[in-house]
């Protein structure tokens, strides 16, 4: 019996050890560590509110509830606000420069550390507004070019005179042509039910009309765009107004004839790279390889590649081990490099992302106090 309870708690402790802030939480419900601890240690890891909710949730009859309280007192409500007001006036910063996307996440992050964000919220709404307006825009030019070059291509391979209308090359090139339009049409109409799906009207309304374009008096998309229309948020506008082209006639740009020499690559070249562990380069190489014809290169391929996600996985590792040793630059450095082999992996660049945010609040309470 005391075999089974020792194996468990082992057990738990290497969870506890494998978690970030989850094994915060675990040592904390297992007593191995107070909250009032936790907190601290949260508020030095620049997770401020994540301390803060900690610290309120202690109870007064706790003996860490007097020095809790002096804490967030002292010590984490003047790091809230300074953070507020840093994020605040970022928000503005990069509004001015028209990033909208980097000011709305300065705006969130301001949001979040204030108790009264009515005003912050507005801000938030209304670069939210210009980040979707700035997308579906770009989006709308871009898939109405490319509609009108799948009509066209649809239309092509019609036999020119003096070759019959049956003539098989152009027959059997027309018929490889519709089965790609069929699968495109397809692919359009599955984002456009997945941006329904999603709460993103514009892109569903976007993706619909691109369907109709290819298929028009299509009834079921011609009602998802009509309920899409509806449904964008106030200020949203789905047509954008014609510009007038300026006459001015542009010069055209000269083509330069110069060419461009590609150096051959070998097996050999590859193989260097992966006997020094190079496997970004070794993977460059390989594709080049694949590009040349030779038979060898999916074998490298697969190779570099299965290199490539433990190398991944291992910085990956470093950086949780490095942040739950309150060494943020370290573990940023270490999720950094393992974004650059991998990614494609969420984790990885969700935990970068998070360590950054962090880096920047640590960062910014730094400055703050030197103002």
């Amino acid at each position: 019996m005391i075999y089974r309870f020792l194996t468990a708690m082992c057990l738990l402790l290497v969870l506890s050890s494998c978690a970030g802030k989850s094994g915060n939480d675990l040592r904390v419900s297992l007593g191995f560590k107070s909250a009032f601890e936790t907190a601290q240690t949260e508020f030095h890891q620049g997770l401020i509110m994540e301390s803060r909710s900690r610290i309120l949730s202690i109870d007064s009859s706790d003996e860490d509830y007097k020095q809790a309280q002096t804490f967030l007192k002292k010590e984490i409500e003047p790091a809230r606000l300074k953070l507020l007001r840093y994020y605040a006036r970022k928000g503005k910063s990069q509004e001015r420069k028209r990033e909208w996307a980097k000011a709305e996440e300065a705006y969130r992050m301001a949001v979040e550390l204030s108790q009264q964000p009515k005003a912050l919220l507005k801000y938030k709404k209304n670069m939210n507004l210009k980040v979707r307006q700035l997308r579906f825009d770009t989006l709308y030019a871009q898939l109405k070019k490319e509609d009108t070059a799948w009509l066209k291509w649809k239309k092509a391979y019609i036999p020119p005179k003096g070759l019959l209308m049956g003539d098989e090359a152009f027959r059997l090139a027309s018929e490889d042509m519709n089965q790609k339009m069929k699968l495109h049409e397809k692919k359009r109409w599955a984002l456009a039910g997945i941006y329904e799906q999603k709460d993103r009207p514009e892109l569903a309304w976007l993706y619909a009309d691109s369907y109709l374009r290819l298929m028009p008096n299509h009834k079921k998309a011609q009602d998802l765009k009509n309920a899409m229309t509806t449904a964008v948020p106030k200020g949203f506008k789905l047509l954008k107004r014609k510009v007038k082209k300026s006459k001015k006639k542009l010069r055209s740009a000269k083509v330069s004839k110069k060419v461009v020499n590609i150096p051959v690559v070998y097996v050999v070249d590859v193989e260097s790279l992966m006997k020094k562990g190079e496997w970004l380069e070794a993977r460059e190489k390989a594709l080049q390889l694949r590009q040349q014809g030779h038979a060898q290169a999916d074998k490298l391929l697969v190779d570099i590649d299965t290199n490539i996600l433990v190398v991944a996985e291992k910085y990956y590792q470093n950086g949780n081990l490095a942040f739950r040793t309150e060494k943020i630059g370290d573990a940023v450095k270490f999720w950094q490099q393992a974004v650059d082999f991998n990614p494609n992996e969420q984790t990885y660049v969700d935990s970068l992302r998070r360590g950054q945010q962090i880096q920047e609040r640590l960062n910014a309470l730094k400055t703050e106090d030197k103002k």
